[in-house]
């Protein structure tokens, strides 16, 4: 598959609303890695531990990855410096074939606030994001709406949109110990991080720190989903009533930290 990057500056909406702004955007098309049933921020060192997951980005990602390992390896992503690693979790038929993903497209934004500068992540920097917190997740066909469930069809949509597509929206404002430094990692790798209360008010006061504004969206090769019956491999660990109700998706800071600190500084505090 032929990855291609493309830098914009766009429209776009802020997470948790439906108010449009205009904020500087980077775009980064990342191919599928490999899949693995490890995760090295929930299960370090625990080698087929975790349902299985669909890694993007790193190429080297797996149970026993450590921030050191991970530096300089290759990658799926074309932006230069771009060594992170991305994850969710693998979609299944319901005959239990795994269903391939395609790519990844992730998007560094700058929100909310573009007034404000953005600050880039810390080495080592980690989170996860999705379910089951409500409206930061969801599956959809290019350009129609969230829905929280993987039942979904997008064929007879025209050429190129017809592949189904799980969305998951990171938080992107930090918090700082009591060094002053920014919380790299918690306990259930979500307290560290928040979402903006608003566009206009900002990160909450308890977070006071904006990083950079992440967005995955992940193309997996099916077109009805309805059909297919997928589901997630997590969705038994949720107890899901609603066929992908657990999407949430991993995102680890092994980027080369002068190539960020370079994409922050030059394409969304431009």
């Amino acid at each position: 598959m032929r990855r291609t990057l493309l830098i914009v500056i766009s429209v776009a909406l802020i997470a948790l609303g439906a108010t449009p702004v205009r904020a500087a955007s980077v775009k980064i098309e990342c191919g599928a890695s490999h899949a693995a049933p490890d995760d090295p921020i929930v299960f370090p060192g625990q080698a087929g531990a975790a349902h299985l997951h669909e890694f993007f980005g790193n190429t080297s990602t797996n149970a026993s990855s450590t921030y050191a390992s991970m530096l300089g390896k290759p990658t799926t992503c074309p932006f230069a410096g771009d060594t992170a690693g991305y994850w969710a979790p693998a979609l299944f038929s319901s005959s239990g074939q795994r269903i391939a993903a395609r790519r990844m497209t992730v998007y560094y934004r700058d929100r909310p606030q573009e007034s404000r500068p953005v600050t880039p992540f810390p080495p080592d920097f980690r989170m996860i994001a999705g379910a089951p917190q409500a409206g930061t997740w969801g599956f959809n066909c290019d350009g129609t709406a969230l829905i929280a469930t993987s039942l979904i069809d997008c064929s007879g949509r025209s050429s190129g949109h017809t592949f189904v597509r799980a969305t998951v929206i990171f938080p992107n404002c930090g918090k700082l110990d009591a060094a002053g430094k920014i919380i790299v990692d918690s306990a259930d790798h979500r307290s560290h991080v928040a979402y903006p209360v608003s566009e206009r008010m900002g990160c909450p006061t308890s977070h006071p720190i904006k990083l950079p504004h992440v967005k995955v969206n992940i193309r997996f090769d099916v077109s009805n989903c309805i059909k297919a019956g997928c589901y997630l491999a997590s969705d038994h660990e949720r107890s899901c009533t609603k066929n992908g109700c657990s999407l949430h998706a991993d995102f680890w800071n092994t980027w080369n930290q002068p190539a960020l600190i370079n994409m922050v500084k030059s394409k969304l505090n431009s």
